[in-house]
């Protein structure tokens, strides 16, 4: 029988609590709303400059948070969708959107580019639109740009990238770009195949707007852009947003998230409140040398 008085050495207790507050917004009833404003604004065909502020409201509707080709396990770096992104000293159209993915063995900055949602794969002769074409050769200009080992170096020095990355996982890039309808190409089965063959790299992928889905693993994201001196700024959190132990981290590298936290009208006066408290706590938590174990029941959805 057990005793019940031996204390195992090797054991590490958990050094947090968490505390009950207001409660988030359910996260069914967010993603219905966001597919419902998602869907007025590509049927109205709205400008490309009113989706990206739509998206960086939403983060968890951006795609390529994830590694690809696996299962969700690592978040992204910070747990951040970076807005607007810039490659240094690349001239040409800059990232829309950007992730920091990870697994155990790979690391990969996965670049967006979306484009106006009345833009058209295809001409009425069924020939790739020159827009399209434009699009897509702005894949291959960043794949060219991450082709040079010093543009890697100032990347990984602009953006922070941990050195357990840079040192312990390979690096990959991987590029998605999100255009045009689903109605386009579904009912003409010849159009949908030569679709499936418009981005043919294994580091791109071709994706239309009605695939975007609001991603629950993802509703402790935040959206960020690059301040002075390489530090990450929210500038948009979503109603669902919430305080965890397992991303507690970020909150050493990303400013500014009270006020984002402040700007979301999805958050109630009490819970912005309560958050505003809360983020000061797993501050000062995170800055701990010794973290002890994180989980149990309560590690989750504060």
């Amino acid at each position: 029988m057990p005793d019940p008085n031996f204390k195992d050495p090797n054991f590490k207790a958990r050094t947090y609590t968490q505390e009950p507050g207001p409660a988030a917004m359910p996260f069914q009833r967010y993603a219905a709303e966001c597919h419902a404003k998602l869907i007025n604004l590509l049927d109205r065909e709205a400008p490309e400059p009113e989706v990206q502020c739509f998206l960086d409201r939403n983060p968890c509707l951006v795609p390529g948070a994830w590694t690809p080709g696996s299962p969700p396990g690592h978040y992204p770096l910070h747990c951040a969708l970076i807005s607007q992104p810039r490659l240094p000293s690349l001239g040409s159209r800059q990232p829309d959107f950007m992730w920091l993915a990870t697994d155990s063995l790979t690391w990969y900055p996965t670049l967006i580019e979306i484009e106006a949602p009345s833009k058209r794969i295809f001409t009425a002769s069924g020939v790739p639109c020159s827009k399209f074409t434009q699009a897509r050769n702005q894949l291959a200009q960043w794949r060219n740009w991450f082709n040079t080992p010093t543009n890697v170096q100032q990347f990984m020095d602009s953006y922070r990238i941990p050195d357990t990355w840079r040192h312990a996982k390979t690096f990959r890039i991987h590029m998605i770009l999100v255009y045009g309808r689903r109605q386009e190409f579904q009912d003409n089965p010849q159009l949908s195949k030569q679709r499936g063959s418009l981005l043919p790299g294994a580091d791109e992928e071709l994706m239309s707007y009605d695939r975007l889905r609001a991603d629950e693993k993802l509703k402790e994201a935040v959206t960020v852009r690059m301040g002075p001196s390489s530090r990450y700024c929210a500038i948009a959190v979503p109603p669902v947003f919430t305080l965890n132990p397992a991303v507690a981290d970020r909150l050493l590298h990303v400013d500014g998230i009270e006020k984002a936290i402040d700007r979301c009208d999805g958050i109630s006066v009490a819970r912005k409140k309560f958050l505003r408290h809360r983020l000061q706590y797993w501050k000062t938590w995170a800055a701990r040398p010794q973290q002890g174990v994180i989980g149990g029941p309560d590690t989750y959805d504060e």
